[in-house]
């Protein structure tokens, strides 16, 4: 799943740069932008679920074998 958001962080990312170089109007500039925060929210979607699977491990390691 981690992967998966950051492939599409960087794909949005970069959508959202060629449709700024490639902008006529403002409404293609506010796109690009949206695009940049949406790849934002998807990185930081990325560092969320490893961090949690970083915490799930060790706690799984912790825990005493029966």
């Amino acid at each position: 799943m981690k992967v998966v958001l950051f492939v599409l962080s960087v794909l949005a990312f970069l959508a959202g740069f060629g449709i700024l170089q490639g902008s006529k109007s403002a409404i293609h500039e506010i796109e690009a932008f949206v695009l940049y925060i949406v790849s934002a929210v998807l990185f930081s979607g990325a560092a969320i679920v490893g961090a949690i699977n970083r915490v799930a491990e060790k706690v799984d390691a912790t825990k005493p074998n029966p």
